[in-house]
């Protein structure tokens, strides 16, 4: 099944966090998929073991919202909001699955016209493209090179990671990676690859319950992920802290690092 070719691909400054990265003179515009494998295919590969798909954000916000509460039912069979937001995401996620070739002409594209909105706002253009996936886009041809980065060398991409050894990806000048922690016992062996893969040239990021971030995490200082979302910018060798919210504040035994995990 194919989807309509139709639909945009890029949200520009769509969500109250990635707007605030205007007062720091950035416009950003993020690829929204439809997470985990409610698509029918895993476009976020290590969401089972990270336990991250029922709390994941992909449902906040206006995304979480329908009109009486309606569901509909997704390729996986699960139950998610029936609004223009979640159906934009299966589309996409259909029109990445069945025709990438169009899916990334059609991104490349859009990225030129982000780019010359944003040179004439005056504001630096920035992307990410897993807003609620896991892609290794580094892996994708377009155009003739070897992926999107090399065919935009002068725009910075950023995006949050759970697989522990994208190699290719952290090599590359303007990609940086952020590794998304889990608290779940069984996501132990992954951050431990992670953490071998990477080094400390990739910084970590984990959502803790509770209203007030630690000052330290895993070894490493602990900074307020929530002022921005502008991750390229953040000092290296530290937690992105973030605090939990939504689904993931009322589901304790999910990714989200329990209060009483840091007084251990």
């Amino acid at each position: 099944m194919a989807a309509k070719t139709s639909v945009t691909l890029l949200n520009i400054d769509a969500n109250a966090k990635t707007v605030k990265g205007r007062k720091r003179g950035y416009m950003t515009a993020v690829l929204y998929l439809l997470q985990g494998n409610r698509s029918g295919h895993n476009v976020c590969g290590m969401h089972e073991l990270a336990q991250c798909l029922l709390p994941c954000l992909g449902e906040a916000g206006r995304g979480g919202i329908a009109a009486g509460r309606k569901t509909f039912t997704a390729p996986n069979g699960e139950q998610i909001p029936d609004n223009a937001i979640q159906r934009a995401r299966l589309a996409r996620t259909l029109f990445f699955i069945h025709e990438q070739a169009q899916f990334m002409g059609q991104l490349v594209r859009e990225i030129r016209a982000f780019i010359a909105r944003a040179k004439r706002l005056g504001l630096i253009p920035v992307i990410r493209l897993n807003g609620t996936s896991d892609i290794r886009w580094e892996d994708i041809p377009v155009e003739g090179k070897a992926n999107i980065f090399e065919l935009f060398p002068r725009v910075m991409f950023y995006d949050y990671t759970k697989i522990p050894n994208r190699r290719r990806a952290i090599g590359i000048r303007n990609y940086s990676l952020t590794f998304s922690y889990s608290h779940v016992p069984e996501f132990a062996p992954v951050v431990a690859r992670a953490v071998t893969t990477y080094g400390a040239s990739v910084n970590y990021a984990a959502v803790f319950a509770g209203k007030t971030l630690p000052a330290h995490f895993l070894g490493r200082d602990v900074i307020n992920g929530d002022e921005s979302d502008l991750r390229f910018l953040d000092k290296p060798g530290v937690v992105v802290g973030l605090i939990a919210k939504g689904k993931a504040r009322r589901n304790p035994g999910s990714f989200v690092v329990p209060r009483q995990a840091l007084a251990a």
